[in-house]
């Protein structure tokens, strides 16, 4: 009996590769994703970063991913935090808890087609790509999913990994409550005058918290926190305007801005 996995981003693909790796192949899996990696059309795979932790790193290493992954990472080596308005700081640095970096900032539009590569030779593996799911019927002892093709798969454990919204967890009956945070985040490339060398800040102001992570090329990647009424004001900024606005958030702890690369505004919930 399978376990079969919808959606073949980041969670749902390095799940099958875990499992994969785990049982020496022993567990099949099936994996349904709806977009070839090779389009470049993959949701989860766009233009942002993500930021993993220094202990994510090990394990993705652990199941053998994270050596195709890490030539679209950045280290972060060290993180300096600070609150405006108050002169302390802290910085932790990688060093001081005797690791090569505190983190890694992971680049996502070329990660889908290596995960796939490394999917395509994973033992016990099965990709259906691309394939959506036409029908879900559960019973006490497995899962049945006919696939738009025609394919019928059987499986004891269903995985949705089909993105926050997700469409095969609504068909399942599986409840979900979205909390607001009342802010909406400003998510950005941006790039400073001096190389970031590997920091990463977090900044606290009275309007919102902000972080910049370090990226490839002198580039971050910025997500700022705004309060829901500022929308229109923020919507509002030129590129010369948002950096200006940056650089008085950071009240001077940033080198000069260029332009903003590809700013995003979402809602924070």
């Amino acid at each position: 009996m399978s376990v079969i996995i919808v959606g073949g981003g980041m969670a749902g693909a390095t799940l099958a590769l875990a499992i994969s790796r785990l049982s020496h192949g022993a567990l099949p899996v099936h994996l349904i994703e709806a977009t070839a990696p090779e389009s470049h059309a993959h949701p989860g795979f766009d233009g942002r970063a993500i930021a993993l932790a220094a202990g994510t790193c090990q394990q993705l290493a652990r199941i053998g991913v994270w050596q195709s992954l890490a030539d679209c990472a950045t280290a972060i080596t060290t993180v300096h935090v600070s609150d405006r308005g108050h002169a302390g700081f802290v910085t932790l640095a990688a060093e001081d808890y005797q690791l090569a970096a505190l983190g890694q900032v992971v680049e996502l539009h070329n990660v889908g087609q290596r995960l796939f590569a490394l999917l395509r030779k994973a033992p016990g593996v099965t990709l259906h790509c691309p394939d959506r799911v036409a029908n879900v019927a559960r019973t006490q002892s497995h899962v049945e999913v006919t696939l738009e093709s025609g394919e019928t798969l059987t499986g004891r454990v269903l995985v949705a990994a089909d993105g926050t919204h997700s469409a095969l967890a609504t068909a399942c009956g599986v409840d979900w409550q979205q909390e607001p945070y009342e802010q909406l985040a400003v998510i950005a490339n941006v790039a400073t005058s001096v190389a970031h060398e590997g920091r990463a800040f977090e900044r606290f102001t009275q309007h919102g918290p902000l972080a910049m992570l370090p990226m490839s090329d002198g580039r971050c990647s910025l997500v700022w926190c705004h309060p829901l009424e500022r929308r229109e004001e923020v919507l509002s900024w030129s590129d010369e305007k948002f950096c200006r606005e940056l650089q008085s958030a950071f009240a001077g702890d940033l080198e000069k801005l260029p332009t903003p690369v590809n700013a995003v505004l979402i809602r924070w919930r």
